[in-house]
């Protein structure tokens, strides 16, 4: 937890983890993909922006510390899994979160 406060104070802002989980969890548990969380209204997210916060959050985390949020991450990532399909006209490029409809 304390390399998630670090990393809020040096690369995020204060409480963006938490709010880009909680965005992710009300994306994802209702199991529509279009529905916009209310913490995150701006037209490009669709859901999936909380997502890409989290995946930065990752990667920023000392490897020691990643396995403790990802641990709230991947049940989250499973579901949507689960209730999405693949897009075969994504681009290859774009993260894995958006390669779903």
């Amino acid at each position: 937890m304390a390399a998630v406060i670090r990393l809020e104070h040096t690369r995020m802002r204060p409480g963006e983890v938490a709010e880009a989980l909680l965005a992710w969890t009300q994306a994802v548990v209702p199991g529509t993909v279009d529905r916009i969380a209310p913490t995150c209204m701006c037209p490009e997210c669709r859901g999936v922006a909380p997502r890409r916060r989290l995946e930065e959050a990752l990667t920023a985390l000392p490897q020691w510390a990643r396995p403790y949020l990802y641990s709230l991450v991947l049940p989250l990532d499973r579901r949507f899994l689960a209730r999405t399909s693949l897009d075969e006209h994504a681009s290859p490029e774009w993260p894995w979160w958006q390669r779903r409809r």
